[in-house]
């Protein structure tokens, strides 16, 4: 076993491995399967060319499954929001940028769908009324299908910055589809948490929140489109099963019966 822990999360352990790299091992009890899944997740995001720390391999160290990253000496945006929040326009619009990178190529790889995913979670809501999962199923079908990459969990959480670029972590809810969907993503978890939040990260958040988005659209976007995906998205996360959120997501998804 590799000496060097670096973080721990419920499903893996980082070790620190050959020099600029390090090992996600997953912890005992997690199925190779779900390795499997990450390293193809990892290997078709890395041939899209976008800003991510470099894949190299799929192991195995004392039978637990792993995968080999490139080591990035950075902070979590999140955390440079936190200490310095009066870098938050410059900060919103790094991330803006890093997304737009994101969306723009065409992407042609075996990836889940981004409208297979929202509609299956709607449809097996035990929260959303039949007539409300309805007019938001109807309300999707007028959005049209685009075949972008879309993170699924874009947040400054998930962005490790340096002083020479910033690159996105954690593409494990990564699909392909509208970009404008995925924009919606990131607005309904950023809100989400101003909504749970004392007065000041309130303040914060929706300040970030405000930025963020109109640098993402400064460069044009359809933000019809994008108010329409709102709902959508704030009914496909009540199958997260975040219960202080539960109220909020569904008064969210209610939108859709004004649009």
């Amino acid at each position: 076993m590799p000496e060097e822990l670096i973080a721990r999360g419920r499903t893996a352990e980082v070790y620190a491995w050959e020099t600029g790299k390090v090992v996600k091992l997953y912890r005992p009890g997690f199925s190779v399967d779900e390795a499997n899944y990450e390293a193809k997740v990892a290997a078709a995001v890395q041939e899209a060319g976008v800003a991510c720390p470099r894949f190299y391999e799929q192991i195995e160290v004392e039978g637990r499954p792993g995968l080999v990253y490139e080591r990035i000496a950075g902070v979590p945006m999140s955390e440079m929001v936190m200490k310095a929040p009066w870098r938050i326009p410059s900060l919103a619009r790094r991330m803006a940028a890093l997304q737009r990178q994101m969306h723009q190529p065409k992407i042609d790889a075996p990836l889940p769908g981004q409208r297979e995913k929202y509609t299956w979670r709607i449809e097996h809501s035990d929260i959303l009324p039949a007539p409300l999962k309805s007019r938001l199923l109807a309300a999707y079908a007028k959005i049209p299908d685009e075949n972008r990459l879309c993170h699924g969990d874009f947040h400054p959480g998930n962005i490790l910055s340096t002083a020479e670029k910033d690159l996105t972590i954690d593409w494990m809810d990564v699909s392909v589809g509208h970009p404008l969907g995925d924009v919606a993503r990131t607005s309904i978890l950023l809100l989400g948490v101003s909504a749970t939040s004392n007065p000041l990260l309130r303040l914060i958040v929706d300040w970030f929140h405000k930025a963020y988005l109109s640098a993402y659209f400064a460069s044009g976007g359809e933000q019809a489109v994008y108010h329409a995906f709102l709902p959508i998205v704030a009914a496909a996360r009540l199958s997260e099963g975040i219960p202080e959120l539960q109220g909020w997501l569904l008064k969210q998804a209610e939108t859709v019966y004004q649009a």
